[in-house]
């Protein structure tokens, strides 16, 4: 019997034309194994909308075609149902497809949606709002939130808006379970998967399916040593710099000096001094 796919494309998302999508979706797919749809977001939060439609219907696969925003709107309702996310990376950044491996190249990741090989993966959530890869306060966060503003996508654009948002960065503080306090910090993150996206690294040693996140926090350096941090990531030896901190758990509260934040790379305003993060074991089955 055919496995059913509703392909759930974020036309605004990351580089890339997006209208050679049906047709490649057409071209490579296998029709033999899959009957599928194709619809269009329209705005954000679109995509909850249409993956929540897809569950009721009980359709087997939603595939998130879009950056890591697109692919939490979608993953975030599959969670905790029996259908199963796919993911065509054509985001910026696409941290949990590098993270989970997948092809960059549109014609490879469909063709890997025919072998359907699938596990289930933790998601982790801030208070009442789920994230699948990274989220967190502070620098990152930051620059999100401006990058989403931005004119234009991709990594340069990215890059520029880096280096001139640090010129005037201040560093936030936090505080986890009112035990640890980190002041002057560049950023806290909350690490899911391994990376951000475009193979900038926050935490290698991630397991994205060992009911734990990764709380790591930053301490805020000098220009030259943001640089040496960009290059530690990219070879996925951040983790051993000393200004690098880093605890496993499966909950916990954190306090911010800061309300700005992100979840997968999408800005949004926390409106509390204190906020908890819940690691969920395995709810989500995602095509690998």
């Amino acid at each position: 019997m055919k496995k059913t796919i509703r392909f759930i494309i974020n036309p605004i998302s990351g580089v890339g034309q997006k209208n050679k999508l049906p047709d490649m979706i057409q071209k490579y797919l296998e029709q033999d194994q899959f009957d599928y749809e194709i619809v269009f977001t329209e705005h954000r939060g679109h995509g909850k909308q249409l993956a929540q439609e897809a569950v009721d219907q009980s359709v087997d696969i939603v595939c998130a075609v879009g950056g890591d925003g697109s692919v939490n709107e979608v993953g975030s309702v599959l969670a905790h149902t029996s259908t199963i996310l796919a993911i065509l990376p054509t985001g910026s950044g696409n941290g949990l497809a590098r993270h989970l491996g997948l092809h960059l190249k549109v014609k490879k990741a469909i063709k890997n949606i025919n072998r359907f090989n699938h596990q289930s993966i933790d998601t982790v959530s801030i208070d009442n709002k789920t994230f699948l890869n990274v989220a967190g306060f502070g620098f990152d966060a930051l620059v999100a939130n401006r990058f989403d503003q931005y004119h234009s996508r991709g990594f340069l654009s990215y890059a520029k808006l880096v280096f001139h948002a640090f010129k005037s960065y201040k560093g936030i503080n936090i505080t986890i379970n009112d035990e640890h306090t980190f002041n002057g910090l560049l950023f806290c993150s909350f690490a899911n998967g391994s990376q951000f996206g475009n193979g900038f690294m926050i935490s290698p040693q991630s397991n994205i399916e060992d009911g734990q996140v990764e709380i790591v926090c930053i301490e805020l350096p000098h220009l030259f040593g943001l640089l040496i941090l960009i290059i530690r990531s990219f070879f996925g030896t951040i983790h051993k710099s000393s200004r690098y901190h880093m605890m496993s758990v499966s909950q916990a509260t954190i306090s911010s000096s800061t309300q700005i934040a992100h979840l997968d790379g999408e800005p949004i305003t926390i409106d509390k001094s204190a906020i908890t993060i819940k690691c969920h074991s395995a709810p989500l089955k995602v095509i690998i």
